[in-house]
């Protein structure tokens, strides 16, 4: 990739070519849709104010992907400081150095809607209040009349039984 001349159009192109898959990155990583935005403007800010730490030769979504999963693990910091599983959670699911490409993308999509399909009504609304809505766990404990660690504890069951069943569908890349 060529560079540009003008600082501004460079980020402009890069910020454009890569903020959906960072977003995605970031939402992967764990972090509640409704914060997503917030997390991914960190990520633009710190390639805004310092390009130059971006090393010559690496794939700006590469080196932005190693951005956004330290602004995450921040995020986790300051959201919630004796929540350490958190960042344990994210380093787990940060597995691939390589972002995957548009066609698994696509086989990872239409294997994680078949296996959400195959949730009860119930496990889905939760995780969509989680994951969609942005609601944090205090406020569906209290709403289903849940303990705060219940609920937790439902939403990693729904995550592994999702990373089974994707996992376990022909065809899915790893």
């Amino acid at each position: 990739m060529p560079p540009a001349a003008d600082p501004t159009e460079r980020f402009e192109r890069i910020l454009a070519e890569t903020q959906g898959q960072v977003r995605a990155y970031i939402a992967g990583m764990g972090v509640p849709v409704a914060e997503v935005d917030d997390v991914a403007q960190e990520v633009y800010l710190d390639f805004w104010r310092q390009p130059e730490r971006m090393p010559a030769g690496v794939a700006p979504l590469q080196w932005l992907r190693g951005v956004a999963r330290n602004c995450c693990y921040e995020h986790f910091r300051r959201r919630a400081p004796r929540s350490a599983h958190l960042v344990r959670i994210a380093e787990l699911l940060d597995v691939a150095a390589e972002p995957p490409s548009a066609v698994d993308q696509d086989q990872r999509l239409a294997a994680l809607r078949h296996c959400l399909s195959r949730l009860d009504s119930a496990q889905r609304d939760l995780l969509d209040a989680y994951y969609r809505d942005g609601r944090g766990i205090a406020e569906l404990a209290a709403d289903s009349r849940r303990s705060a660690d219940a609920v937790h504890m439902v939403l990693v069951r729904l995550r592994g039984a999702l990373r089974r069943c994707i996992g376990d569908r022909p065809g899915t890349p790893s």
